[in-house]
């Protein structure tokens, strides 16, 4: 048996993501193994606990969200050109169709190399590829020709057998997007000689490659006059939906897509109140992840990390901890130095009840 030591804690139980918090112990003796379902919440380094459940669950809130917004709009798109589904090879089939601006989502087996996917725009001129090689992805735009190309290049994933890569193009050379298996690329583009405009013309699709299989594929074209060109958010719920229908592993939800297709609006004034207010008070504690990060907090940070619910003072769990909150459930200790005043705090209520 190891050591036991007595300290003050907060229980919260978590079940698929419900939080239920039953109270406050005296003292509970906790085990050199731990008690994996109880955190406390009452002291600094313990919000930090906090701040990870919180934020775990903004993640799922803004996954799930995206993908209401997102996902019936893409599966209904008129700017929905192929689909290759398993079983159903020609789910959507338009053979040919117009578009000046390309999206594609392709799962396929790790093993694969050569071009594996391509969409031209006539004979000896493809638009767009997937060439894999030296375990490195290649996304390549060769408008209007092959000797003139931008591109993305990354290393393919170091696990499992399957993989999903997801590109999209604008009209412009530079208008690149790459994700693979969920995760937002940021290697740098690369030009070879002068890569030109894709022109609004008559695309179409093939495959190719060796060594595996290519299992599904989605194509999106659009025009620059209606928008349709998939953002990255889009990108990424398509990603999972495919992977889903191919029991794929590992394709995520990018928490780098959090604020995908939100306003984010950081001049709110009554944030920026608030802001001087948090900056004063609390990062003397609250200036590194141990301890909740604050610096550079913006409202959209603020939101995504679960520090405040918009018009919602007693579920904004920064401002019930005030010493000058008037709302709310739990401890009002903070700052635990000095002091806040009414003022200061009112001004945290201001910009919270402020958030649209």
């Amino acid at each position: 048996m190891g050591s036991a030591c007595l300290v003050p804690i907060r229980v919260l139980y978590v079940f698929g993501g419900v939080r239920m918090k039953l109270g406050v112990l005296k003292t509970v003796a906790v085990g050199s193994a731990g008690l994996a379902m109880i955190l406390g919440f009452q002291n600094c380094s313990d919000f930090a606990l906090q701040d990870q459940v919180l934020y775990e669950q903004g993640i799922f809130d803004s996954r799930e969200a995206l993908d209401q917004k997102s996902l019936p709009k893409l599966l209904s798109s008129s700017e929905l050109s192929f689909w290759s589904k398993p079983g159903n090879p020609s789910y959507v089939n338009k053979a040919l169709f117009m578009a000046d601006q390309l999206s594609f989502v392709v799962a396929l087996d790790t093993s694969m190399t050569g071009k594996v996917f391509s969409v031209s725009a006539g004979a000896n001129q493809e638009d767009a590829y997937i060439n894999i090689a030296a375990g490195k992805i290649r996304v390549v735009r060769a408008a209007p020709d092959a000797s003139n190309i931008s591109f993305m290049e990354v290393n393919l994933p170091s696990t499992g057998s399957k993989m999903v890569i997801a590109a999209g193009f604008g009209v412009k050379p530079t208008e690149m997007s790459l994700q693979v298996n969920g995760v937002v690329q940021t290697a740098e583009i690369q030009k070879t000689g002068t890569p030109g405009d894709f022109a609004f013309t008559v695309k179409s699709v093939a495959t190719g490659g060796t060594g595996g299989q290519i299992y599904e594929y989605v194509v999106y074209g659009g025009s620059a006059t209606d928008g349709l060109a998939l953002t990255k958010g889009e990108l990424n719920v398509m990603s999972r939906y495919v992977a889903t229908n191919n029991l794929i592993e590992n394709v995520i939800f990018d928490p780098a897509l959090i604020n995908e297709g939100k306003e984010v609006v950081e001049e709110n004034p009554k944030f920026l109140a608030a802001k001087a207010v948090i900056d004063a008070k609390c990062l003397s504690c609250h200036n590194s992840s141990s301890y909740g990060d604050f610096r550079n907090l913006t409202e959209t940070k603020a939101l995504s990390r679960g520090l405040v619910k918009a018009k919602d003072l007693a579920g904004s769990k920064l401002y019930y901890r005030l010493t000058g909150a008037t709302v709310g459930p739990g401890p009002r200790n903070m700052p635990t130095s000095g002091s806040m005043s009414s003022a200061e705090a009112q001004a945290v209520a201001d910009w919270i009840d402020s958030i649209e």
